[in-house]
């Protein structure tokens, strides 16, 4: 069951999964172009969500790698 989570939750690609994430949400936009289940007005409609995508991808944005900080020992 840990490697089904692991697996579904995107362990395998820690540290990139922004990276994935864009690159799949633009592969997505222009497949359902090209397979002719979005006309030209809506591609155009929906081009920010995948230059969004796309920009993620390329700044390397890191949402997952955050760390917080630890509190304080009091003496």
């Amino acid at each position: 069951m840990q490697t089904l989570t692991w697996l579904i939750s995107g362990g395998f690609a820690k540290g990139y999964r922004t990276q994935i994430l864009g690159i799949a949400t633009a592969l997505s936009t222009i497949a359902l172009w090209a397979a002719g289940d979005m006309t030209l007005a809506e591609l155009i409609s929906s081009l920010p969500l995948a230059l969004g995508g796309l920009g993620l991808a390329a700044l390397g944005a890191k949402v997952d790698n955050a760390k917080t900080p630890k509190p304080a020992r009091a003496k």
